[in-house]
C-alpha cells in the first residue's frame, strides 16, 4: 500500500493520469457516479455521456479506475472492456466523424498528459482508415481506397507500437492492435502473437477472443469448423475458471455478428448446458433473455419455461433475443407446451 501510494503521489506531482489502482481500493470504481457494475453497457453510456459534455477530468478518473480494478461486471465483462466500448461507439470504424478530432483537441489542452486522450487519438486514426476503405465488399473497394486504408492502417501499427508505457500495460491497447493486425495484409506484428500476449495477460478480458472469432467466419475468408474449433478450444482452456461458459459466450458474439445459428457448428445439448453455466456465473439480465430466446429458437420447451421462470417480468428485454425470437411468441409456446 505504501509503494501504490508513493505511485500515485510521483504520478501527480509529475503531472500524469495515474492508471494504477491498489486491490484495496478497487471497490472505489463503484462509487463513481458512471460506474454500474450490474450494466456493462449502461456505464459504457454514461461514459460517452461524460465524454461528450467535455467533462475530462471526472472521465479521466473514472476510466483510469475501470482499466485497472479487478473487479467485474455482472456479465463478467472486466471495467477495461467498457473503456474499450466508449471508443469503439464514439469512434466506430468505419462511419466515424472526422469533426471528433477537435472534440479530442480539447480533451489534450486540458488534460495533456492523459493516456486516455492518447488511445482516442490512436482509435481515431484506426476508424479513419476504415472511414478510406468503407464499409463495401473487398471487391468493390476502389484502388484508391485500398492504398488510403492500408496506408492508414500501417500508420497506426506504429503509433500504437510507440505508444508510452502506461498504455501499453492495458488490454485496451492491445485490443486495438490486434483490431489493427488482423485488418492488415502485411503488419509488423503477427496477429496470432498479439492475441496469444493479450489472453495471456488479460485472459478474462473477453474482447480478445471475440474479435479474433470476427476473421475466423467465412464472410472473412475463414469456415464456420474454424470457428467451432476455436470456442470448443478456448472453453476448454478457460475451463478452470469459467467453467463451460465461454462456449455460450463466445457463439453469442458470433450470432449478435449477424451469423444465422443454422448456419453455424452449434451443438444445441452443449450450448443449454454453457448458458446455464453462464447465467449461473454471471446472472446478467441480458444472458437471462438470451437463455430463453435460443430455447425458444431451438424449440426447447423444458428449458424455455426453465428461463422463463428466472426473468422477472422488468428484466424482460426483447432486444437482448435472437432475431427472430420474441417474448410474446415464446410466452405462448411455453404455455401451450410446444411450437
Amino acid at each position: 500500500m505504501v509503494r501504490f501510494r508513493l505511485l500515485a503521489l510521483l504520478a501527480t506531482a509529475w503531472g500524469f493520469t495515474c492508471i494504477l489502482i491498489a486491490p484495496a481500493a478497487a471497490q472505489q470504481c463503484a462509487r463513481m457516479a458512471a460506474v454500474d457494475y450490474a450494466r456493462h453497457d449502461g456505464t459504457v453510456q454514461h461514459l460517452r455521456q461524460l465524454y461528450r459534455a467535455g467533462n475530462f477530468s471526472q472521465l479521466d478518473e473514472t476510466l483510469s479506475c475501470l482499466t485497472r480494478s479487478p473487479e467485474r461486471f455482472q456479465s463478467g465483462k472486466s471495467g477495461a472492456s467498457a473503456v474499450y466500448w466508449l471508443f469503439r461507439r464514439e469512434m466506430p470504424a468505419p462511419g466515424v466523424n472526422p469533426s471528433v478530432s477537435s472534440h479530442l483537441l480539447k480533451w489534450k489542452q486540458e488534460r495533456p498528459q492523459s493516456v486516455f486522450v492518447h488511445f482516442a487519438e490512436l482509435r481515431l486514426r484506426y476508424a479513419m482508415a476504415w472511414n478510406s476503405r468503407g464499409s463495401d465488399f473487398a471487391r468493390k473497394v476502389p484502388a484508391e481506397g485500398w492504398r488510403l486504408f492500408n496506408e492508414g492502417l500501417a500508420e497506426t501499427e506504429r503509433a500504437v507500437l510507440a505508444a508510452p508505457a502506461e498504455l501499453r500495460d492495458t488490454p485496451i491497447l492491445q485490443n486495438l492492435l490486434l483490431a489493427i493486425v488482423q485488418d492488415m495484409s502485411e503488419s509488423k506484428t503477427s496477429p496470432r502473437a498479439v492475441f496469444e500476449e493479450g489472453v495471456q495477460r488479460w485472459p478474462e478480458y473477453y474482447d480478445f477472443y471475440e474479435v479474433a472469432l470476427t476473421r475466423l467466419v467465412p464472410k472473412w475468408g475463414g469456415s464456420w469448423d474454424a470457428v467451432d474449433a476455436f470456442i470448443v478450444h478456448w472453453s476448454k482452456r478457460l475451463a478452470m475458471t469459467e467453467g463451460d461458459s465461454m462456449y455460450a459466450r463466445l457463439y453469442m458474439s458470433v450470432i449478435s455478428a449477424g451469423a444465422n445459428p443454422s448456419e453455424t457448428r452449434i451443438s444445441w445439448p452443449r450450448m443449454k448446458s454453457s448458458l446455464e453455466e453462464l447465467v449461473g456465473r454471471y446472472p446478467d439480465t441480458a444472458y437471462k433473455n438470451l437463455a430463453a430466446s435460443y430455447a425458444c429458437r431451438y424449440r426447447d420447451v423444458t428449458y424455455l419455461k426453465t428461463a422463463l421462470q428466472r426473468i422477472r417480468a422488468e428484466q424482460l428485454d426483447p432486444s437482448a433475443w435472437l432475431q427472430g425470437t420474441d417474448p410474446e411468441t415464446c410466452l405462448r409456446m411455453a404455455g401451450s407446451g410446444g411450437p
